[in-house]
């Protein structure tokens, strides 16, 4: 009897691994746990959103190797892989036990943002726009992220149907209980669109925390953003 197997399924293990590995290192904050249920969990997210690609035999693996490397899937399992472990991580699991050293969370003073999260749409159709480019900035210049999973720019793909998502790096404080205006902007561009932009001005308070406990399910909702293709009005314009 033949075994019929889906190949994706060691290409995403290996590549959700690489990422919880690569964050655990950096001692990233929102990272709770890396234990084996939770990779596990991860890796079951993003099959489970990936179109799977079955195999009969050794031959069928050699005939899909161009399949996976295919840039444009690589980068869809990355970002299914990064919101997988978010959502994962925002779960709270009492019974996990983590082996993640922290080493520098001795309570600083911060000034602490939230998570943006957005979508890119096609302002006449209304249909989510893939392969859009989007760049954060923060007072001017380019927002630093947490770590390697918040990637800036970040970009949209089929399968998030046009969202995106940023954490930047807290910046620090001489004391706590200091307001201070910060502004954002959101620049999108994305081929045959004509280019974009969306700003605000959050306030935000320091306050004494320690790295690890860093909140990533603190979020503000941009906005929905739309895009109009090359040669074509937008009314919404001035």
């Amino acid at each position: 009897m033949l075994s019929v197997h889906n190949i994706m399924e060691e290409q995403v293990a290996s590549r959700v691994n690489e990422l919880y590995d690569q964050v655990t290192e950096k001692v990233s904050a929102w990272v709770s746990c890396d234990c084996q249920n939770c990779r596990l969990d991860t890796i079951n997210y993003v099959l489970n959103r990936i179109q799977p690609h079955y195999v009969v035999s050794g031959r069928g693996v050699t005939h899909n190797t161009s399949l996976l490397k295919d840039s444009q899937l690589s980068a869809d399992i990355d970002k299914l892989a990064i919101e997988g472990m978010r959502l994962v991580n925002a779960a709270k699991r009492p019974y996990h036990s983590s082996n993640i050293k922290r080493e520098n969370d001795a309570p600083s003073c911060l000034f602490v943002f939230p998570t943006f999260v957005g979508n890119v749409f096609d302002g006449q159709t209304f249909e989510p726009v893939t392969n859009a480019t989007i760049l954060l900035l923060l007072n001017g210049s380019q927002a630093n992220m947490m770590d390697v999973t918040w990637p800036n720019p970040s970009n949209t793909f089929a399968s998030t149907e046009g969202s995106f998502t940023f954490w930047a790096e807290p910046e620090k404080s001489e004391k706590p209980g200091i307001t201070k205006n910060f502004t954002f902007t959101i620049d999108v561009t994305a081929p045959d669109y004509q280019e974009t932009s969306y700003s605000l001005t959050l306030p935000v308070t320091s306050r004494m925390t320690e790295r690890a406990l860093l909140d990533s399910t603190y979020s503000v909702k941009l906005k929905d953003l739309f895009l109009f293709k090359n040669g074509i009005k937008n009314d919404q314009e001035v």
